[in-house]
């Protein structure tokens, strides 16, 4: 680790700390995606697009005769011009022969996903989304599956959260492989595929990260994000080797209104982004007002994550004394700062959770809210269920005024609740809305097994993880508490990031 620390130690003096602290205010906001190159699979010892490119001109030398399809190729490559040279291998090897060629180049299987993977899925709780140029499933296996994977753009990007969108297609579908640049143009020229982009684009800050000189195409990729973010989009932010960075290529960039964070990589490796994303992630000083109080939200009591987990912590050894923090705190001290901070008073406001539920699975919903005890009791959240209906109340009413208002909605899922008229037709219906609206949080919870995956909120994330039924779990304790602690993270997000 030795080569790491000393990266750390050194990132380059051209990296901007009001940059940094505009990464940071993005990543604080909960709304950032990024947007990741081909360098993470590099990392992991993949060929990038450029040596796919030059193992394919040797393949087409091997398999064919014909001195000008060979001679288009290498043309192509040595021009850099990737995409093209992609197509032109595909013409002349063929399309099975081309498909079992790439899908064996970039193959990960049996390769364990690299730091900087596992760094980006350690942001997962404050990201938005991830875009990706990769076909591999190294980002995949990094967030431990626990993200949906799309490779397709279509309109639920402007409105869903926590998925990966693979743009150039995933690597075991060859006939979602996007290569050529017309193609894929014409994979967002469709209007509502144009106007979800346009919607993140124009609101969501974006960080460019793992792109290089190889990705030949990395440019007019960032003119097309320009051209879609509108007049005046939030931040974007390239993390790119200094030596990519040429003159032209940073004025361009920078008249297109992008903030460059280069660095060094005097040995080859790109070790030092993990100190840039160290820096991003330190928490700063709590704001003060004028009254002497911090006018952020206060974190949930005792829900901390603790130093092991904490993003880029431990794992990478970055030291806790570096030159290059002059301007700010490493994760360590800053751990150690925001375990000083907590405060022991609840929420203001506790966050309502609203139970819907087939009253065949009353008893399991009882459950649940017992292992929901320790933020009931810290005042962390409310939860409301019709069994909170007081006497004399209208039954219709209440449980429309509850579905209205709260924060987060349980979607307790079984046979019974598809097959109810109420909580499909009624209460789900509604909350699906006001999670599309982005008024609430809506959660399905596996209870038993039945067929919900072609439900309206079978695209959202479910618990327990993996979708796997409560009642399949040989200790359903375990899996209750699987439950509360994904629960627990969505609200310790809301109370956090209040809307």
């Amino acid at each position: 680790m030795s080569t790491l620390m000393d990266n750390a130690n050194t990132v380059s003096a051209e990296v901007d700390a009001a940059v940094i602290e505009a990464l940071h205010e993005a990543l604080e906001s909960g709304e950032l995606v990024l947007f990741v190159g081909g360098g993470i699979s590099a990392a992991a010892g993949l060929p990038t697009w450029r040596q796919l490119v030059d193992l394919l001109v040797e393949r087409v030398r091997e398999q064919t005769s014909d001195e000008v399809a060979i001679a288009e190729v290498a043309a192509l490559a040595r021009s850099q011009r990737y995409s093209e040279a992609l197509g032109a291998a595909e013409q002349a090897l063929g399309p099975a022969e081309f498909n079992a060629f790439v899908e064996d180049a970039l193959d990960d299987e049996g390769l364990e996903p690299p730091r900087i993977a596992i760094a980006i899925a350690a942001l997962r709780d404050k990201l938005r989304a991830v875009l990706t140029t990769n076909l591999n499933h190294l980002l995949e296996r990094a967030f431990g599956f626990e993200w949906d994977t799309m490779w397709r753009v279509t309109d639920e990007v402007a409105w869903r959260r926590r998925f990966i969108l693979k743009l150039h297609g995933t690597l075991k579908e060859p006939h979602s492989w996007v290569f050529a640049r017309e193609r894929f143009l014409a994979s967002i020229a469709p209007p509502d595929v144009r106007k979800s982009l346009t919607t993140v684009l124009s609101r969501c800050p974006v960080l460019f990260i793992g792109f290089g000189r190889a990705d030949g195409n990395f440019d007019e990729m960032l003119a097309d994000i320009h051209a879609l973010s509108g007049a005046s989009p939030p931040p974007r932010f390239v993390i790119a080797p200094g030596s990519s960075l040429t003159p032209l290529r940073r004025k361009t960039l920078a008249d297109m209104g992008f903030l460059l964070l280069p660095y060094d990589t005097p040995d080859g490796s790109h070790d030092r982004v993990l100190a840039i994303l160290d820096r991003t992630c330190a928490p700063r000083p709590r704001a003060i007002t004028s009254r002497g109080r911090s006018i952020l939200p206060p974190p949930i009591p005792d829900l901390e994550l603790p130093p092991s987990s904490s993003p880029l912590g431990a794992p990478y050894d970055l030291p806790p004394d570096s030159a290059a923090y002059d301007d700010t705190v490493t994760m360590t001290g800053a751990l150690e700062a925001s375990r000083r901070e907590r405060v022991s008073e609840p929420p203001a406001s506790p966050i309502e959770v609203f139970f819907s539920y087939s009253e065949s699975n009353r008893e399991l919903r009882d459950k649940l809210e017992t292992h929901l005890a320790i933020l009931k009791r810290k005042g962390v959240i409310r939860g409301w269920h019709d069994g909170e209906i007081g006497a004399g109340e209208e039954r219709d009413t209440a449980l429309a005024e509850h579905l209205e208002t709260a924060k987060v909605i349980l979607l307790l899922i079984s046979a019974d609740f598809l097959a109810s008229d109420f909580c499909y037709d009624v209460e789900m219906q509604k909350a699906i809305e006001r999670h599309e609206r982005g008024e609430a949080r809506v959660i399905p919870v596996i209870l038993d097994a039945c067929d919900w995956e072609g439900a309206p909120f079978g695209r959202l994330a479910s618990l327990p993880r993996g979708g796997r039924p409560v009642t399949s779990w040989v200790n359903q304790s375990e899996a209750f508490t699987d439950i509360a602690k994904g629960i627990r993270k969505q609200v310790e997000q809301l109370t956090q990031n209040p809307s």
